[in-house]
């Protein structure tokens, strides 16, 4: 399956009265069953002590880190946030320590590939694992590959040829190989189904790996998130679709 390192950053969010309370938090309130050198000041904040830097239920916080850790540490992270290129720059998925990480979009933090309860707690309080279709929304998703339950698979030659998009107005853009398709969906809880439209109409090839995507893609029946990936359960316990998140169409 793809093989890919993010550089993860989220959206800085701070207000007056929440430094108060940090002010006024000292270090042993930290939940000590958090992993490396992670602390909680307070619900919905974390912070790495060792290379300092603090995180809310978005991603990094410059703010957060300035008024936990100091104006060296925030000044430190806005030079390295200048250096991501936007093709990296994810908002979504994030590594606090090393061996774990965090999702924004599902609303769950890591260690390897188990839900860490107390660090998921802390940065998501009561909303840990609660996420719905608006989480499918306006994320460019790339195809990893199929795994089927005959012990088969597909993988991806390369996930940009075979990208999509879900939109608010249950609207579908789809690049397969060659070619681009307009579909519909229709998403309620984890139930999903999925109508292709319009296509072009292009050759692309002996090697294309448009007509397994294409067909995979109109058998989905059920989705979920894990690890900051999309998975695609496919109808009549078949197999299952996995994506990443891509480059923006």
């Amino acid at each position: 399956m793809h093989n890919r390192s993010w550089v993860s950053f989220g959206l800085p969010v701070f207000s007056v009265f929440f430094l108060q309370l940090v002010l006024q938090l000292p270090a042993s309130a930290s939940d000590n069953k958090l992993p490396g050198n992670l602390i909680s000041p307070q619900t919905g904040t974390i912070c790495n002590e060792k290379v300092k830097i603090c995180y809310d239920s978005f991603g990094v916080s410059i703010g957060i880190t300035k008024d936990v850790m100091g104006e060296q540490a925030a000044d430190k992270l806005t030079r390295e946030l200048a250096t991501v290129s936007e093709e990296n720059f994810d908002r979504t998925n994030f590594n606090p320590v090393e061996g774990v990480s965090c999702h924004t979009l599902e609303k769950a933090c890591y260690e390897d590939n188990t839900i860490s309860e107390p660090l998921s707690s802390a940065l998501f309080g009561d909303n840990v694992g609660k996420y719905g279709p608006d989480a499918l929304i306006d994320i460019p998703w790339a195809w990893d590959g199929s795994l089927y339950n005959n012990d088969t698979e597909i993988v991806a030659a390369d996930g940009r040829n075979y990208r999509l998009n879900f939109h608010a107005d249950g609207s579908l853009n789809i690049i397969a190989d060659c070619n681009k398709v307009f579909g519909n969906y229709t998403a309620k809880g984890k139930s999903l189904s999925i109508t292709l439209g319009p296509t072009t109409l292009m050759a692309c090839g002996p090697d294309s790996q448009d007509q397994q995507f294409l067909r995979d893609l109109q058998g989905a029946a059920v989705w979920f998130l894990k690890k900051g990936d999309l998975y695609l359960d496919i109808k009549a316990d078949t197999g299952t679709m996995r994506f990443y998140r891509g480059v923006a169409l």
